[in-house]
């Protein structure tokens, strides 16, 4: 057994004499049970070290500087940050850091949305202990970490957009599709998100998206493309 463990262990360099050091990981869950569980199970992993845990992305990228955390294993629904907020703070505040999603939700939108972000893994509750453990080692070390039903799905999403038209091509989530009608409205960010009761930043956000789903360099542009495949009217 001891060759099995050595070939789970990751090479950095030498370190107090030792040649490895353990993959430094932050949990982010909102349920103090899960988080507990979680910690146990990668407790039976040497070189696995959970650094910290919370119940929120609040204090996350402070964290993750001071404990020089490689990866986070992040909740998608936590109490107070929903959807792919919690996220995006990672992917725009700590973009070298490696994520897993480890959630409950295997919905399509979901996970073609993390996807869109940049997850390096995607794992469902539930999952065994040795498949947690394999997919941290993985993702340390440049792999990418999907359950076999998460994959599934997502190459579904991708063979069927490939066989879409132009039109049926562009996919907006529900709050993608309000902000693109108050765009065409005339609105500006500040007014958008006073209507839909979000931050300017979370507008966006959603702007980028938006405009990268036309492969459009602009407001008007996006617009202009949209109105063209009949996902606007223009008043």
């Amino acid at each position: 057994s001891g060759a099995q463990d050595h070939s789970r262990w990751r090479r950095t360099g030498f370190r107090q004499g030792n040649p490895y050091v353990a993959i430094k990981t932050i949990i982010v869950d909102d349920h103090p049970v899960v988080r507990f569980g979680v910690k146990q199970m990668l407790s039976s992993s040497e070189n696995i070290e959970v650094v910290a845990e919370m119940e929120d992305v609040d204090n996350l990228i402070r964290t993750i500087g001071e404990t020089g955390a490689e990866i986070v294993l992040l909740d998608l629904e936590l109490e107070r940050t929903h959807g792919v907020d919690a996220l995006r703070v990672v992917r725009e505040n700590a973009p070298d850091v490696k994520v897993i999603i480890y959630t409950s939700h295997d919905e399509e939108d979901r996970i073609v949305q993390a996807a869109e972000l940049g997850v390096d893994g995607y794992l469902l509750k539930g999952c065994g202990q040795r498949e947690l453990v394999n997919a941290i080692e993985s993702v340390s070390t440049g792999g990418i970490a999907l359950e076999s039903t998460v994959a599934g799905k997502l190459m579904q999403h991708m063979n069927r957009r490939s066989n879409e038209s132009e039109a049926d091509n562009v996919r907006f989530s529900k709050r993608e599709a309000q902000v693109l009608k108050l765009i065409a409205a005339g609105k500006t960010n500040r007014d958008i998100g006073e209507t839909l009761f979000i931050s300017e930043s979370t507008v966006k956000f959603h702007v980028h998206a938006i405009l990268n789903k036309l492969d459009a360099s602009n407001r008007t542009e996006a617009v202009s493309i949209a109105a063209q495949l009949g996902l606007v009217e223009l008043t």
